[in-house]
């Protein structure tokens, strides 16, 4: 049965959803070390303050390590001048600097990581929005895992924003999609998606990829492979049903790929010209983290969209209503 099919059956056996409200975001932590990457991810936690209407708070995490300590000790906070001058280079015309609500914030610490998460937790932060790279050299290897660091243990959902990343932030948010595992995570992401679709008339792709396992002989028996075909109609059936219980709108689509989970949402993100990636991470640690991996981690590391992550533990961001 095709998918459009499985969508309508689906839809026809649960209750119809009309979405009528937006993700709820009042404060936004921006964190900042002042490279080229951070001012990227400025764009963005700026366009999102102004479209709702928010709070911004930009932490810069000075550490005595670093080799331009006292100048970034000296330089904050920025001016209003430079501020503007960040959101025009982004090419963002619908406002300026001097339209936001911002608190400049600056702390010593050696460790920005858990500078971040303390400040996003003491000030009730709704969203943080941070880019995934620092400073070059032995300062990006010191803070290059700040940004996984957050994702993991963040108590609220992180965008974040690769250095590479090129686009400007548009409110032309046409396609969010969500990485689907069927967890209770990927159901919550859904949910976030589903709301910020909302906000900007975007279609939901819920995306699934079917990973193909073949048992080795060192297991005892015959190699057997899965066959993806043989499983896909099952696939199909779910994601209709997940996406009739949790989405409800006509503006939303499967796309089911067979291969290597992480690579294929990478290649589906650049296929599909992905705006948004919604996806939940279950903040995995130590031996367990080392065994699973992180599928979240290597999107966020890789991905040519923003990604937004929801730990599973983290404060929704998702309207009293919805």
């Amino acid at each position: 049965m095709a998918i459009d099919n499985c969508l309508d059956a689906a839809s026809s056996t649960s209750s119809h959803r009309t979405l009528r409200s937006m993700l709820t975001i009042n404060r936004i932590l921006h964190p900042t070390d002042l490279s080229e990457g951070a001012r990227r991810a400025f764009a963005y936690a700026a366009s999102l303050a102004h479209w709702h209407d928010a709070e911004l708070h930009m932490l810069n995490v000075a550490g005595r390590h670093q080799y331009n300590f006292e100048e970034l000790r000296d330089s904050y906070p920025l001016d209003a001048d430079i501020l503007n001058t960040w959101v025009q280079d982004a090419g963002i015309s619908q406002f300026t600097a001097d339209d936001l609500a911002i608190v400049q914030v600056q702390e010593e610490g050696a460790a920005p990581g858990t500078n971040i998460l303390s400040y996003a937790d003491e000030n009730t932060a709704d969203l943080i929005v941070m880019g995934t790279h620092g400073r070059r050299g032995v300062d990006r290897m010191l803070l290059g895992s700040v940004a996984e660091e957050v994702v993991r243990q963040a108590p609220c959902p992180v965008c974040t924003v690769r250095n590479a990343l090129e686009t400007a932030p548009s409110d032309a948010v046409r396609r969010v999609m969500v990485p689907i595992d069927f967890s209770d995570a990927s159901k919550r992401a859904l949910e976030h998606a589903r709301e910020l679709a909302l906000t900007y008339g975007a279609e939901i792709v819920a995306m699934h990829a079917i990973e193909e396992v073949v048992l080795p002989m060192a297991y005892g028996m015959a190699p057997k492979q899965v066959d993806a075909e043989a499983v896909r109609p099952n696939v199909e059936a779910a994601l209709a049903n997940l996406l009739a219980e949790h989405v409800g709108v006509e503006h939303a689509r499967a796309e089911i790929r067979v291969g290597y989970p992480p690579q294929e949402i990478l290649d589906a993100i650049t296929d599909e010209s992905i705006d948004w990636v919604v996806m939940g991470t279950h903040g995995r640690q130590g031996l367990n983290r080392l065994l699973m991996g992180s599928v979240a981690e290597r999107i966020v590391r890789h991905a040519s969209c923003p990604v937004l992550t929801l730990q599973e533990n983290s404060r929704s961001i998702l309207p009293a209503s919805a």
